[in-house]
């Protein structure tokens, strides 16, 4: 499945050559870069031609001191913290429910006797899931509750508030300067946030004049 990777250039990198220079560095991975995205805050009013496909605020990437990646941090903070209450009235009364990856886990290790079909049925059968998917089906919600944020938003308003900000940014997958390609792998909250921790602390490192970009990915195929 198409994913946002983004990708660490030299800070001598040329707007003109960002997108070659992406793709070459995906190849290495064994990903192809489909399109560049908007994935980035950033001011469009000035010096533009440093930045990829701008456009009303937004860019595709450019130099790390030209994109806004703390504005994009505090608005998915509160944006976070607004649905965590939102699901909190939503799911109020309901217990506590189990991950998916849990029935997974189940029926991998007795498929015989417990399907995944089964494992599906269980897992959504759980009241707090019920609670969710009726809230999602109401036609003037002002945003959806994603089931697979479940074990996150029972962490409480502050934990899921701080997952927010540290999710802003690194999008699906990031490779880093030194060639790593870090993946979040999946919903499952405890790999996401080994990759949240390690995509952050590259990115800390990165010079204000280091180039990062967005790009639409998908696994590399060989002719």
């Amino acid at each position: 499945m198409p994913s946002t990777t983004l990708v660490c250039l030299p800070a001598d990198t040329p707007p003109a050559d960002a997108a070659s220079a992406v793709a070459a560095r995906l190849a290495a991975v064994e990903l192809a870069a489909t399109s560049l995205v908007r994935h980035f805050r950033a001011s469009t009013r000035w010096r533009r031609s440093a930045l990829l496909l701008p456009q009303h605020g937004t860019a595709a990437g450019g130099p790390l001191c030209r994109l806004e990646l703390d504005a994009m941090r505090a608005d998915a903070h509160r944006f976070y913290w607004h649905r965590w209450q939102l699901w909190q009235s939503a799911v109020k009364g309901t217990p506590t429910a189990r991950p998916f990856w849990m029935f997974v886990d189940r029926h991998r290790a007795n498929p015989g006797r417990y399907d995944l079909e089964r494992a599906r049925a269980d897992y959504l059968a759980q009241p707090r899931l019920a609670a969710m998917r009726v809230f999602n089906a109401l036609p003037h919600r002002p945003f959806g509750l994603p089931t697979s944020h479940l074990e996150a938003l029972q962490l409480g308003a502050d934990a899921y508030s701080h997952l927010g900000w540290l999710s802003a940014v690194p999008g699906q997958s990031l490779l880093c300067p030194d060639g790593a390609l870090l993946g979040s792998g999946g919903d499952r909250l405890d790999v996401r946030l080994s990759f949240l921790e390690q995509a952050n602390g590259c990115l800390t490192l990165l010079d204000a004049k280091d180039v990062l970009v967005a790009a639409v990915t998908e696994p590399w195929r060989r002719p």
